[in-house]
């Protein structure tokens, strides 16, 4: 499985995510766009508990 990172930029207004296939790819944005505050997040991390919506 290849593995995935969803960036989450927060601007005064809105709110995007991206989505990467390698940590430095994810790094850049934030990097470059200090302003920006940003999440980065492992999607292949076994912590995080998915939920179905119906």
């Amino acid at each position: 499985m290849t593995k995935r990172y969803l960036l989450i930029i927060n601007t005064k207004y809105t709110i995007n995510t991206l989505f990467f296939y390698t940590l430095e790819e994810a790094k850049i944005i934030p990097e470059e766009n200090s302003s920006f505050k940003t999440t980065i997040i492992d999607l292949e991390n076994e912590n995080i508990k998915w939920h179905v919506c119906e």
